[in-house]
């Protein structure tokens, strides 16, 4: 629009000054040659000139103007949808984080399942293995007359039988920890880790046991715990679950570096992870 009036303007200029060259030529060379009528025409054509400047300016004036409030309205527009397109981003990354965490929550609830049937079935099975020694009718067992001097033998078969493997050992310290008896618990998961390092359940035991502590709010020795997981098991399930945890425990410390530190390690050796992905979302709000 306005390159179109500045165009329609230099014709007009072109073609009026193309018109008044021979009269102010003829009034230049004398003024005897001239009649008052040619001054007039050339008065009226430089009056008529001005007034067709003045418009022309007025019009571009007027479309620039127009032309910079469509783009100001349009810059709002883009201003304020990009604005709109960053909230729906950090709404989806929070939801997506809570439903992440979510998902971790469960995950836990259903190793506490587990560890409940496992204890039940334990029992089940104990008890159905049990002999049951039933005397004849009418029979006393026969008593048997102390050894004078004499210590009895311990039972060494019988209490070899009724030692608890690391199902048993991991089994109660899940119950004692869902009873909230945080230091009971540790008993038995020490337990296992000693006599069973190698045990299937040594990581998860390892585990709770820092878990045990975060809950009394130890801190120093849940991360300590929670390092010892990633150390002694760095391939189990409960590794990522360890390093992300010590990564929360650390930024609660006001920590900040090391957090971060923490979670690019989550991310660099756990990257399939579900912890990866939490530890990236909150690399962003850390940066």
């Amino acid at each position: 629009m306005i390159a179109a009036a500045a165009l329609g303007l230099r014709h007009t200029l072109r073609s009026r000054v193309w018109r008044l060259v021979p009269l102010v030529a003829l009034v230049a060379t004398g003024g005897c040659f001239a009649t008052r009528g040619d001054v007039r025409i050339v008065q009226s054509d430089i009056s008529s000139l001005r007034a067709e400047i003045l418009k022309n300016q007025l019009e571009q004036r007027d479309a620039l103007t127009q032309t910079m409030r469509m783009l100001q309205v349009a810059s709002d527009s883009l201003t304020k949808v990009s604005a709109r397109t960053v909230s729906i981003q950090g709404d989806l990354r929070g939801e997506m984080r809570a439903i992440r965490e979510q998902m971790l929550q469960v995950q836990t609830l259903l190793g506490q399942s587990q560890a409940t049937i496992a204890r039940l079935r334990s029992e089940i099975e104990s008890r159905s293995s049990a002999p049951v020694a039933v005397p004849p009718a009418g029979t006393v067992p026969p008593v048997t007359p102390p050894t004078i001097g004499r210590t009895p033998a311990p039972a060494a078969d019988t209490a070899a039988a009724r030692a608890p493997g690391p199902n048993q050992l991991y089994t109660d310290g899940r119950d004692q920890l869902t009873r909230g008896s945080s230091a009971t618990a540790r008993i038995y998961f020490q337990e296992l880790l000693t006599n069973f390092p190698t045990s299937d359940y040594a990581p998860d035991a390892q585990f709770w046991i820092a878990e045990s502590f975060a809950k009394e709010k130890n801190l120093p020795a849940a991360d300590a715990a929670y390092a010892a997981v990633v150390s002694a098991h760095p391939t189990s399930a409960k590794a990522p679950t360890a390093l992300y945890k010590r990564a929360q425990l650390v930024l609660q410390q006001g920590n900040t570096p090391q957090a971060k530190q923490l979670l690019e390690q989550v991310i660099a050796r756990y990257p399939r992870s579900d912890e990866a992905e939490l530890a990236a979302e909150q690399l962003k709000t850390l940066r």
